[in-house]
């Protein structure tokens, strides 16, 4: 015997939205944790290695994501889908990558490299590369992630075509 439960939404005690279903059948989850951050060139072109720190947020749905450390801290256990880009330089000027030089950035978890959340770009001639990086982590609450550029630089500058980005979500 098959079942069926009828209803537009689904809320905590408390009144919050966890959940609606319009009239079409698609599902929206309002509160789920979500974020995308820039590192914003208003200072001119530049290049940032080391823990990266995205200033400039374009929307984080539970206020998750730090832009005074970079950092996004996991609100309850669960899998989460990060994702990085950013076009490369060699210097903190944005100057061009030189055929040879190799650029690379980790997510880290908890301040330490994850294993396998790693991107090489080996550059072929003089120029910028676009790099990105994509993983699934499993958090669990009050875990941080962040962006971590190990060898040359991550570019901004003024047009904001360039900035560097990091965003993620709450999968499940």
């Amino acid at each position: 015997m098959a079942s069926e439960l009828h209803v537009d939404a689904i809320k905590h005690s408390g009144g919050t939205s966890a959940m609606t279903i319009d009239s079409t059948g698609r599902i929206l989850t309002p509160a789920r944790p979500a974020f995308r951050a820039r590192i914003a060139g208003s200072t001119g072109t530049t290049g940032t290695q080391g823990d990266l720190v995205f200033e400039l947020e374009d929307f984080d749905i539970g206020g998750n994501y730090d832009t005074s450390n970079g950092r996004f801290t996991a609100p309850v256990s669960g899998v989460y889908w990060f994702a990085f880009s950013a076009m490369t330089a060699t210097n903190s000027s944005g100057g061009v990558l030189q055929s040879g030089d190799a650029f690379h950035v980790d997510f880290h978890k908890n301040g330490s490299q994850i294993e396998g959340a790693r991107t090489y770009e080996y550059v072929g001639a003089s120029n910028q590369v676009t790099t990105r990086l994509v993983d699934l982590i499993n958090l669990s609450a009050s875990d941080y992630v962040q962006v971590n550029v190990g060898s040359e630089f991550a570019y901004s500058q003024t047009n904001s075509a360039y900035d560097p980005v990091f965003m993620g979500y709450l999968i499940g």
